[in-house]
């Protein structure tokens, strides 16, 4: 990686983080010294943030789905948003305060994240986040959810380092999509976005007409990238593979999305 191209992404991370945040010095030198701490994230919209600290180590969790929104849900306007691997909530939070009349239903099997995303939701005063403390599969076995303090790669597919829990999971079967027009699906859910693309894929008929998708994909993934893809484009997706950020991303969309 070049140091043209390192210097670029970083102004741009600081352009979006001044754009975005109104109390930007503070969040700037959080982000950047281990011994500095911030409470709370203050956007300019007026929403409010409380990440998990320390803000060096889960920046992540805050800048690409609030700060930067890379999965674009401030472009269109759908009646029901879907977030899985919700984290503390920054996309739900964000998703939610940007468009009040949408229905956000947000997973989250982390007890720890799911409870700074409901201290968040609640900051915000949101009224429009369902909070489900659960993985997301394709057919709602029981699963291994391997948890780690800071988030990272806690996941179903990639067992790592951290706590082990056997807990029951759910397939999107649970979100009632009935009568309603438009939906965004935002996946970061650490290699489980392979089969929850499946479900979407194979359950077309009873999600709305206009939809888009989102999602991080990880190299674990047990669908390579390009399986995807063409998976989405042979039901009829547009779908595309970007690097924002130089992290991997599939976009997909169905008909037009304009207005819920």
């Amino acid at each position: 990686m070049s140091v043209l191209h390192l210097a670029r992404r970083k102004f741009r991370t600081v352009a979006a983080t001044v754009r975005s945040c109104s109390n930007w010095p503070a969040v700037a030198l959080a982000r950047k010294n281990a011994s500095v701490s911030i409470s709370t994230l203050r956007f300019r919209s007026g929403l409010q943030l409380r990440p998990m600290p320390p803000l060096h180590r889960t920046w992540g969790e805050v800048f690409e789905p609030a700060i930067a929104d890379v999965y674009g849900i401030g472009a269109c306007a759908p009646a029901i948003i879907v977030d899985i691997g919700a984290n503390i909530g920054a996309f739900a939070c964000f998703a939610a305060y940007t468009h009040p009349y949408a229905q956000v239903h947000a997973f989250e099997p982390s007890a720890r994240h799911a409870d700074l995303l409901e201290a968040n939701v609640t900051l915000n005063g949101l009224t429009n986040v369902t909070l489900h403390r659960t993985p997301v599969t394709q057919d709602g076995r029981e699963v291994i959810f391997t948890e780690l303090d800071t988030g990272g790669a806690s996941g179903i597919i990639l067992q790592s380092a951290g706590r082990a829990v056997s807990m029951g999971s759910v397939s999107l079967d649970c979100v009632d999509f009935f009568g309603k027009l438009s939906a965004f699906f935002k996946l970061d859910c650490e290699g489980a976005e392979g089969e929850i693309i499946e479900w979407i894929c194979a359950n077309l008929s009873r999600l709305p007409s206009r939809l888009r998708l989102a999602g991080e994909y990880h190299h674990w993934c047990p669908i390579p990238l390009d399986g995807l893809l063409d998976m989405l484009r042979s039901h009829g997706l547009r779908a595309e593979h970007r690097t924002p950020y130089d992290e991997s991303y599939i976009f997909a969309s169905l008909g037009e999305q304009t207005s819920a």
